[in-house]
């Protein structure tokens, strides 16, 4: 073997133990697998599940009501708008109570003993319906006989000298009370408040006990359940009693006020 062949082996070798070393070298430096999970995929998990939650909440929320089965393929459009249904005074009535009356006169209606008049089975309440409205439109100040108990408070207006509530909304609230917990009186309707307001929002004092049975006026006639006949808007106007009427009227006042007062 020729000197020359002899030092191109050697450098061969020599080549050889460097790359061998080399991958050596990176052997050692390279990280070891490990047993878990990288913290990394777990949060981006965590981060789309977040995502979709969000979307879900989303569309239920500003979804419309929308229903999958709300399709139909014979469906046409129209120009006319839905009717919503209107609430009863009934219920404009309870949302009133609940909102501005339950704190006082419970949710039961039976006040607070000794600080807050009871509403069933008053005949402040079930008794002729302008009073109610004075009390609810102007308020009360002073004593009061209620069910043989004597309150001596103060009574908010619901018109405009106090929460200027609309006519609607007391005629709701009163017909309310006049109807809830055994109570049997008839609807107080929107017309009837609004004369009532009429007569009575330029008053800025409230009333006393002894001024609400006052000067009354003849009570409307409340409209029958017991019928089907549709009233149309033409006559909804008051209806009023004549003089025989509006004498029984105010002897029935005057009994329910004795029992009162007994």
């Amino acid at each position: 073997m020729t000197q020359e062949n002899k030092d191109l082996d050697e450098s061969k070798e020599l080549q050889d133990d460097a790359i061998q070393e080399i991958h050596q070298n990176l052997l050692k430096d390279k990280e070891l697998p490990k047993e878990g999970f990288s913290f990394l995929p777990i949060a981006l998990i965590f981060l789309f599940a977040g995502v979709c939650f969000w979307g879900g909440i989303y569309i239920v929320t500003h979804g419309g009501e929308f229903r999958w089965d709300g399709y139909h393929p014979d469906f046409v459009a129209s120009d006319k708008s839905l009717s919503i249904p209107e609430k009863s005074l009934f219920e404009i009535g309870e949302k009133v109570f609940i909102a501005q009356c339950v704190q006082c006169h419970q949710n039961d209606g039976k006040g607070i003993a000794g600080v807050y008049p009871p509403l069933v089975e008053s005949s402040w309440v079930l008794g002729h319906q302008e009073v109610l409205a004075r009390i609810l439109i102007n308020g009360m100040n002073g004593k009061v006989v209620v069910l043989g108990k004597t309150y001596n408070g103060n009574m908010p207006a619901f018109g405009p000298s106090g929460l200027n509530l609309k006519p609607k909304q007391i005629a709701g609230v009163l017909s309310y009370i006049r109807q809830e917990w055994g109570n049997a009186g008839s609807d107080i309707t929107e017309d009837t408040m609004k004369n009532y307001m009429a007569m009575y929002n330029a008053r800025t004092t409230p009333w006393t006990s002894e001024e609400l049975s006052l000067n009354l006026s003849p009570e409307p006639e409340a409209p029958s359940k017991d019928t089907d006949i549709d009233i149309s808007d033409d006559n909804k106007m008051l209806d009023t009693h004549g003089d025989e009427d509006h004498t029984d009227s105010e002897h029935s006042n005057m009994i329910l006020s004795h029992k009162e007062h007994s």
